[in-house]
C-alpha cells in the first residue's frame, strides 16, 4: 500500500537546498551569539581599568616630621659669644642657677623654661622679660636623647627620672645611657621642672649642638 505523493527529483533537491542553507545560518547565528557573549565574558574578567598615569601610587609610609615644642623662658640678656655669657652669669651671685642657651649665632642666658606663660616670671626692674620660644629635638635621637621633647613635655619630676634605666644591662646604647645620666645628675642638682628644662635646653643646645631653638 502506498502513502503520500511522488516528488519530482527537482523538488528534492531543492528541498535539500533549503534544509542545508537554513542549517549554516543558524550556525552562522550562534556562532556570532557565542563571540559576542566571549567578548562580554572577557571584558567582565579584565573589567579592571589600568590607571592611566602609570602604576598605582605607593601609600607613603615615612615617619612625619616631629613637631617643635613651644615653651617660654626667663630671659636675663643676650650675648654675641659663649664666653660673654658665661662671664655675665659669673659676675653676678644671683644667676647661680642660670644656663647658656645657643640660638642662631646668639647665647642666652636664661633662669627658667616653662610649659605656660604664666609659669615665668619677668620683671623690668631686675632686666628681665618673657621669651616665647620653640625647640626643635627631632635631632636629637642620633646621638642618644631620643626622648628629650618627652621629657621636656613632662609636668612631674618622678616621670623623668630615668636612673634605673642605667641599671638594665643591654636595654640602651651607651649615648641613650648617658642621657639618662644627665636627667639624674640635673634632677640631683635641683627638683623644679622649670630649671630641669633649663639645663637640658642648654647642653643639648650649646654642647650637644642638636636642639633648634627658634623665636
Amino acid at each position: 500500500m502506498k502513502f503520500g505523493k511522488r516528488y519530482s527529483k527537482g523538488t528534492v533537491f531543492m528541498a535539500m537546498l533549503h534544509g542545508v542553507l537554513i542549517g549554516v545560518a543558524a550556525v552562522a547565528v550562534i556562532g556570532l551569539l557565542l563571540m559576542g557573549t566571549k567578548g562580554e565574558d572577557d571584558s567582565k574578567t579584565s573589567g579592571k581599568e589600568l590607571p592611566t598615569s602609570g602604576p598605582a601610587a605607593v601609600e607613603n609610609s615615612a615617619k612625619p616630621a616631629e613637631e617643635s615644642l613651644q615653651l617660654f623662658a626667663k630671659q636675663h640678656g643676650a650675648f654675641s659669644s659663649s664666653e660673654s655669657a658665661t662671664l655675665f652669669i659669673a659676675e653676678d651671685p644671683t644667676l647661680s642657677k642660670a644656663a647658656v642657651i645657643k640660638a642662631g649665632d646668639k647665647y642666652l642666658v636664661w633662669t627658667a623654661v616653662g610649659l605656660a606663660e604664666n609659669e615665668i616670671n619677668s620683671s623690668e626692674s631686675e632686666g628681665t622679660y618673657r621669651k616665647t620660644f620653640r625647640a626643635d629635638t627631632s635631632s636629637c635621637g642620633a646621638i642618644g636623647a631620643g626622648k628629650l621633647r618627652e621629657v621636656l613635655k613632662q609636668t612631674e619630676i618622678a616621670k623623668i627620672n630615668y636612673s634605673d634605666e642605667t641599671k638594665k644591662e643591654g636595654k640602651d646604647d651607651d649615648k641613650t645611657k648617658a642621657f639618662y645620666k644627665n636627667i639624674t645628675a640635673i634632677t640631683a642638682f635641683t627638683k623644679d621642672l622649670r630649671i630641669v628644662r633649663l639645663h637640658l635646653l642648654s647642653h643639648y643646645s650649646h654642647t650637644e649642638n642638636c636642639v633648634k631653638i627658634t623665636f
